[in-house]
């Protein structure tokens, strides 16, 4: 039974002895205080306790502490966010939960931190970012919930399982976490459910025995082939429930039939083929809480709309939401463990990370959009402890999925924003699979007013910077102008934004091959602030969403132009490519022509392009290197570019499948009065 609501008191005391009589107030369950603008570490919450069964289990979902007492007796403590407290409540009627999210001491926080909780508790992208302020606003609070599961003597309690392929079939390994007061001998039923497509269900009853105590019990299932769960570019995602029924309890989990591994070029095999990454980095809100199935399901719709079909869920685990509308449309999730950047260096804290790690397997374990687990990201002095102890204990806890160490500096490639200029973008940086690159934009206007106030315009940079505006790549790296308006500002930010990612994802869709995916950050803004997203707080797209979705068609036309300003009769490009991640061969019209002040057509032919290949169909060098007979062809063309009249111009390229426009490149570019008689041209 999920409970609905709660007695909260924010701030109070240590023991229940002490609690003050007056001060409760009714709220809604789920629940964090911050969301209801309070600034607090300790929250207290009083729940009646429904009645019934021979037994009842606390399920509770908490930031960051909690600890328990029933009728004033105290029954423990749990660490840790993102996984449940499972806890077994004897004979009383109202339920005492402390929930405790306490700021860390500085010296211990930033760089020494003790609570597991990676960009929930420290970020570039949460209220206060880096500064010293960066702990306000803290998520504590029951997140996601209380229920109470009324169990017979024999109860089950979890549910996860492990799926690997076998010869004309899969063998299913299912684990049930089962707490016996006493030897047991009981029939269990196990179902096999398809979820989003018509199809029939399986089922297979046996008796499970196991001893006194708290454990999981393992059964094995050889099933026979069975539809499989893909990205959507590539087929259906078929998804089923797994559900286990034990003396009228029952649970479920997701099942989806597909395998993933990487091979020795870091190519990602999904079902036995190789898939291109096309990712972003996500938060999708700093306070779960206020996270929704509805909100999960846009911002999936969102990926898919901008062509991804890759999201890491970004050094934190998220709502549980959002691993369901994954599995449902056909997502991959590279997910993160809770670390970012820097820990305590003991003993102590790793072995709770051990702990935490196993325990985030057991609760995304089953999910198929799932397929690789990350130790950590961006660590500091923790690089070589932790990222070897914990990648270890993720591969011996779960042997089917690929495991990194972490997701470090040499992948995460800023040209353009932390250093050199976007046009670095050209030597593939963080090859062969960049994790992280962007640039930050402001969201609209109209946002930063209601958001900000008076401190919008003229800007109060203190203001911006709790934001987590960053002036110095900002004006001194990217070169944003900030204008003469706050309109002004945000057009020449986004517009910076956009650029950027346009440029450096086709840098690396033409390196594909030496690049087997990208991971863009990030997509949506979690709170109220200025950073890397491309959608912000309300869902409404910047520019560089648009960038990264017409970049990131499965069909793509790139143009690499000879130069941005050139004299009157200039060749207008350097290079054109086709890149394809279909497993299908193409014939593509592609037409090249300049718009501006006289409009040209440069280039209409059918192009063919094999599965999954990255081709380049035009290369100036190679066409200087030509034939005379070649390079004949294309004298008309130089005439006709002698006689373009100077101005700005749009060199725009269009790859189309019948009548279907696949992709759409546009460059811009100036023509110039000549400085010297026109001679021999290109």
């Amino acid at each position: 039974m999920r409970l609905e609501k709660a007695w909260f008191l924010a701030h109070g005391a240590e023991t229940p002895e002490e609690l003050p009589q007056a001060g409760w107030r009714e709220v809604r369950l789920p629940h964090q205080w911050t969301l209801e603008g309070l600034e607090a570490e300790v929250g207290w919450y009083r729940l009646p306790l429904p009645q019934g069964g021979p037994r009842r289990f606390l399920r509770a979902f908490g930031d960051y502490y909690q600890e328990a007492w029933v009728d004033g007796a105290y029954l423990g403590r749990h660490e840790g966010y993102f996984f449940p407290w499972l806890l077994e409540l004897p004979p009383g009627g109202e339920l005492l939960l402390r929930v405790s999210a306490p700021k860390e001491p500085l010296g211990v926080w930033p760089r020494f931190k003790r609570q597991i909780k990676g960009v929930l508790g420290q970020h570039d992208c949460r209220p206060g970012g880096t500064t010293e302020r960066g702990q306000e606003r803290g998520t504590g609070g029951l997140w996601g919930g209380v229920e109470v599961w009324v169990r017979e003597e024999v109860a089950l309690l979890g549910l996860t399982h492990r799926l690997l392929p076998r010869p004309g079939g899969w063998r299913l390994w299912v684990r049930l976490w089962v707490d016996a007061p006493r030897p047991f001998r009981e029939e269990v039923a196990l179902r096999i459910l398809p979820e989003n497509f018509s199809g029939e269900a399986l089922e297979r009853r046996l008796i499970l025995e196991g001893e006194e105590g708290r454990g999981w019990q393992e059964v094995v299932w050889d099933l026979p082939g069975m539809p499989l769960w893909e990205v959507w570019e590539r087929g259906f995602p078929h998804l089923f429930r797994l559900e286990a029924g034990l003396l009228g309890a029952s649970l479920s989990v997701p099942l989806g039939f597909r395998t993933v591994e990487l091979d020795g070029e870091g190519w990602l095999l999904l079902n036995g083929r190789r898939l291109f990454l096309r990712g972003t980095n996500i938060i999708p809100t700093q306070w779960l809480a206020g996270y929704s199935e509805a909100l999960a399901q846009k911002d999936v719709a969102l990926l898919k709309e901008a062509n991804l079909n890759a999201v890491r869920v970004h050094a934190h685990v998220t709502h549980p939401a959002f691993y369901r509308a994954c599995d449902q449309e056909g997502i991959l999730v590279w997910q993160d463990f809770p670390l970012q950047w820097g820990y305590a260096p003991d003993e102590a804290f790793a072995q709770e990370a051990l702990r935490q790690a196993r325990a985030m397997v057991e609760v995304l374990g089953a999910h198929p959009s799932l397929y690789l687990w990350c130790a950590q990201n961006e660590p500091t002095h923790n690089r070589h402890t932790l990222g070897p102890l914990l990648s270890a204990a993720l591969r011996a806890e779960d042997p089917t999925r690929p495991v990194r160490e972490a997701s470090d500096f040499r992948e995460h490639s800023y040209p353009g924003w932390y250093w050199g200029h976007l046009r670095d973008f050209l030597a593939l940086p963080g090859a062969p699979l960049p994790s992280e690159f962007g640039a930050q934009a402001l969201p609209r206007a109209e946002l930063l007013r209601r958001v900000l106030g008076e401190a919008a315009w003229p800007p109060r940079w203190e203001v911006y910077a709790y934001h987590n505006f960053q002036p110095h790549e900002t004006f001194r790296v990217a070169g944003v102008e900030v204008g003469g308006s706050l309109e002004e500002f945000v057009e020449n930010s986004q517009a910076y934004q956009a650029r950027l990612l346009e440029f450096a994802i086709h840098a690396y869709r033409r390196g594909k091959g030496r690049v087997v995916g990208y991971f863009q950050f990030m997509f949506v803004e979690p709170w109220e602030g200025i950073t890397w997203a491309v959608v912000d707080v309300e869902r409404v797209p910047k520019r560089g969403y648009h960038a990264l979705k017409e970049s990131s068609s499965p069909v793509l036309i790139s143009l690499v132009p000879y130069r941005e300003r050139m004299e009157v009769g200039g060749p207008p490009l350097q290079e054109a490519w086709l890149i394809s991640d279909l497993e299908r061969p193409l014939s593509l019209r592609v037409h090249l022509f300049l718009e501006g002040p006289q409009d040209l057509s440069l280039y209409e032919e059918e192009v063919a392009l094999a599965p999954g290949e990255a081709r380049r169909f035009f290369s100036l060098g190679e066409l200087w290197e030509s034939p005379l007979e070649v390079q004949a062809r294309y004298l008309p063309l130089q005439e006709a570019l002698r006689r373009l009249p100077p101005g700005a111009y749009r060199l725009v390229g269009e790859a189309y499948e019948g009548e279907r426009l696949w992709s759409r490149h546009v460059l811009e570019v100036e023509y110039l009065e000549p400085i010297l008689p026109l001679g021999v041209a290109w």
